[in-house]
């Protein structure tokens, strides 16, 4: 995996701060509000939890993110630090519809949706699919693999969406004249 991004306080790779290191590892010592990690939230705090996690230091964020709820985990997958973002993935409670809005998220880095991809259980569903293709940060190569099995309709609009790489919209074209007007091949 290419290194996340850099923290914008210390000027190294988060991915070497002692800190996050050991949450990774899971030897910290970061204690983290339970209604954080249980489910569901409470609404008496659902209002302050956006605020109550961006106040926190980027080694809780990577724990919350590994071990969070699901509201704590929608906030985190918007997170400005992509190592955040990836532990987001990277917990084994992530719904289908969390990978989803991630694959959907046209600010999401290329990498973070390699890693989508990469989740055949995520990619089965057509939604995801059809959310990887559309999304322009997508690796061009994952999205010409997953084109293939996308339907003749959805097809059409990807040949003339302008959000789309060139390429993936010639192929797109191409594919469609293959299949002939009855959409078979």
């Amino acid at each position: 995996m290419s290194p996340p991004g850099r923290d914008s306080g210390s000027g190294r790779s988060e991915d070497q701060d002692p800190e996050i290191v050991a949450v990774l590892e899971g030897r910290d010592s970061i204690a983290l509000p339970s209604e954080l990690v249980a489910e569901p939230i409470s609404p008496e705090h659902r209002d302050s939890l956006f605020v109550r996690i961006r106040g926190m230091s980027v080694p809780a964020r990577v724990k919350l993110a590994l071990t969070g709820n699901k509201e704590a985990r929608q906030i985190l997958a918007r997170d400005a630090v992509r190592l955040v973002q990836t532990c987001v993935l990277r917990n084994p409670r992530v719904t289908l519809e969390e990978a989803l809005m991630m694959a959907k998220n046209r600010s999401l880095h290329g990498d973070l949706l390699r890693m989508i991809a990469d989740q055949r259980e995520w990619v089965r569903h057509y939604a995801v699919r059809l959310a990887l293709v559309q999304n322009p940060k997508t690796p061009l190569q994952i999205a010409l693999n997953l084109l293939t099995g996308v339907q003749e309709r959805d097809m059409r609009l990807i040949a003339r969406s302008k959000n789309v790489s060139s390429v993936l919209q010639q192929q797109a074209r191409r594919t469609l004249m293959r299949r002939g007007p009855d959409g078979k091949p």
